[in-house]
């Protein structure tokens, strides 16, 4: 008898760590550049500061994208079903156009920035929703319920929000619903 391991718990720990390097690296550079305001002035603002802050995003959408990339290739190969494969392919492009906005900035000459950080964005809430209908196809019911009440959150705040605020509070959505699929990962183990 051959005994298979389930490494999507081993995945699911890069979504986890994902979650703190971003938290840390956007704590860090907010409390550097006291001039920027939560809500007020654009997330990617601090990727141009003044300050040392710049070090602190960049580096942190770099290295948080990174782990993405893993947990969305991760998320893909040990998926049982085709909500959570096309989640993960997702997951991992997002994590490589987050990785991206570290790289390319706001004060680049052109508007790639925004077209890669509206991708990134596009592509993680793509990644929520195949991944929120794939845990309802696994009858993991909860965590479903969890993708689609931050989606339906999400796409409420584009019409009441300006970009900054909308910005800011998605991406805290966002971490929420990484750390509630990551645990899903680790709590579900081969059932799904």
């Amino acid at each position: 008898m051959k005994v298979q391991k389930d490494h999507s718990v081993a995945f699911a720990w890069f979504g986890i760590i994902g979650v703190a390097a971003f938290l840390i690296a956007w704590l860090c550079a907010a409390s550097i550049d006291t001039a920027w305001e939560f809500g007020v002035n654009n997330l990617s603002e601090l990727g141009i500061s003044d300050t040392d802050a710049k070090f602190y995003f960049n580096y942190g959408c770099m290295i948080t994208g990174a782990l993405v990339v893993i947990f969305g290739f991760g998320h893909a190969v040990t998926a049982k079903n085709a909500g959570h494969t096309a989640g993960g392919a997702f997951l991992a492009i997002g994590g490589v156009l987050l990785a991206l906005v570290g790289l390319i900035t706001m004060d680049s000459e052109s508007d790639l920035h925004n077209y890669v950080a509206i991708s990134a964005a596009l592509f993680i809430f793509f990644a929520l929703i195949a991944i929120t209908a794939g845990n309802w196809a696994a009858d993991r019911k909860i965590f479903a319920g969890i993708g689609i009440v931050i989606a339906f959150m999400l796409a409420a705040m584009v019409f009441v929000y300006d970009v900054a605020e909308f910005s800011a509070y998605g991406i805290i959505l966002g971490m929420i619903w990484f750390l509630a699929e990551s645990v899903r990962m680790i709590t579900s183990g081969k059932n799904d």
